[in-house]
């Protein structure tokens, strides 16, 4: 797996989702369009080479742990 920094709105989306938000929410609480947090997470999934986001979740818990 590719060592991936995330940007600092790609760790508040991905903190946001990982509370429970939906991407509606998440957008609201980030003030960027629901269609931005799809871009978002579209773009940390090709740097990731996954395909859906149970397997981007995989990977950036597997990034988290790595970098502890």
């Amino acid at each position: 797996m590719p060592d991936v920094a995330l940007t600092a709105r790609e760790e508040s989306l991905v903190a946001l989702l990982a509370l429970g938000h939906t991407d509606a929410s998440a957008a609201r609480d980030l003030r960027i369009s629901a269609r931005s947090v799809t871009n978002i997470l579209r773009a940390l999934m090709d740097r990731l080479g996954v395909e859906n986001r149970f397997q981007l979740g995989l990977a950036l818990g597997a990034l988290r742990a790595a970098r502890r």
